[in-house]
């Protein structure tokens, strides 16, 4: 994701590269840094030097934030350095791998009084901002009945894994991707974009997931049931072996007055339909959406999702502004996916590992609906 992070902090306009740890061993983040055409001096061997460094600098030199792109099972003691350097931080996904970690990194933050993002950025694409207008308003759709999100991919149809392929590699690998792989690396975009549309908030869920290619270990395709605090219902399908799938995610919301449909092959298109099967589409605001890249690889190389994260990257620098200079504007929500809708992505996570985690000898079968549930922070 480093390319596409870098295209979109350059398409922001309010952010520059000043320094880094740029890969898993010294000499592969000097070779980058070099590259990227960064002074020797702010280019990093690990990520503890750079924390180090850069807190030691004066404040009008050192970084700003830091922008974590490494395997999932790296964001928690990336971003727990990051706290400890007094450094705010802008994450992709997920959160964590586990509800301990998460748990532990919410409570550093509030007491660190640091700003944190996670670059789940479906509410900076200018159609989805409408959708949830329009589900707000409550003329078209209504009382929300049911959900239907689908985001299946078919580039690890093949074990690219032992192919040499880096982005397979690591997914792969539950040491660096943690207990989940398709799970959170594509369920996860499905809970949150439902819940934060729908303004609802699912209470259970009862799942399947497998790992389908012979000889991986994690899932890689998953199917979940979900239902949601108004009793309404969803269902969430995603895959990484859907061969010859390549279009990002697609949500239909239904409701007793309409519906509303977006893809995000085609963003900039919104499609509402009444009770009579009439149509309503609403354009505007969003590149085309097509992948730029015929290589096998995980969505997200388009002008259109980049021009999301380049709106969420934005939002987190306005973020960061507004607290020095004592202005605040909640603007987060509509942008890039907070702290505590993270909580929820990992209590997703959790609660379909519970249920489809065969149970040891002598114990029961886990429950058919598995609660989601958030944790009490705990205090220190």
């Amino acid at each position: 994701m480093g390319s596409i992070h870098r295209a979109a902090i350059e398409a922001c306009g309010c952010i520059e590269l000043v320094c880094g740890a740029f890969g898993s061993t010294r000499q592969s983040s000097f070779t980058s840094g070099k590259a990227l055409e960064l002074p020797t001096r702010r280019v990093y061997g690990t990520y503890r030097d750079m924390f180090r460094r850069e807190a030691s600098l004066p404040k009008d030199e050192r970084m700003d934030f830091v922008a974590v792109l490494a395997p999932n099972a790296m964001h928690y003691p990336v971003a727990m350095s990051s706290i400890d350097a007094g450094f705010s931080i802008f994450c992709e996904k997920p959160y964590t791998c586990n509800m301990d970690e998460a748990l532990n990194l919410t409570r550093k933050l509030r007491n660190s009084g640091l700003d944190y993002g996670i670059a789940m950025v479906y509410k900076s694409y200018p159609m989805l901002r409408k959708a949830k207008e329009l589900l707000q308003e409550g003329s078209i759709v209504g009382n929300i009945r049911k959900v239907s999100a689908c985001l299946q991919l078919g580039w690890m149809a093949q074990r690219l894994e032992t192919a040499g392929n880096k982005q397979a590699g690591w997914r792969a690998d539950p040491r660096r991707c943690g207990p989940a792989g398709c799970l959170a690396d594509l369920g996860t975009h499905c809970f949150h974009l439902a819940e934060w549309l729908s303004d609802l908030t699912v209470t259970e869920i009862c799942a399947d997931l497998r790992p389908t290619v012979a000889g991986r270990i994690l899932d890689d395709d998953c199917s979940v049931l979900a239902r949601f605090n108004n009793g309404a219902r969803a269902t969430f399908l995603t895959s990484q072996v859907a061969t010859g799938r390549a279009d990002g995610i697609a949500i239909e919301i239904f409701g007793d007055k309409g519906s509303l449909e977006w893809a995000q092959n085609a963003p900039e298109r919104l499609i509402a339909s009444g009770l009579d099967g009439k149509q309503t589409i609403y354009t505007g605001g969003t590149p085309e959406g097509r992948s730029e890249n015929a290589n096998p690889e995980p969505y997200g190389r388009n002008a259109a999702y980049i021009a999301a994260l380049a709106d969420a990257y934005a939002a987190f620098a306005k973020v960061l502004t507004d607290r020095k200079t004592a202005r605040r504007e909640n603007i987060a929500e509509k942008s890039f996916m907070t702290v505590d809708e993270g909580l929820r992505t990992v209590a997703f996570v959790d609660a379909v590992l519970k249920n489809t985690t065969a149970p040891e000898e002598g114990q029961p079968p886990p429950q058919k609906w598995m609660p989601v549930i958030v944790p009490p922070i705990p205090e220190l």
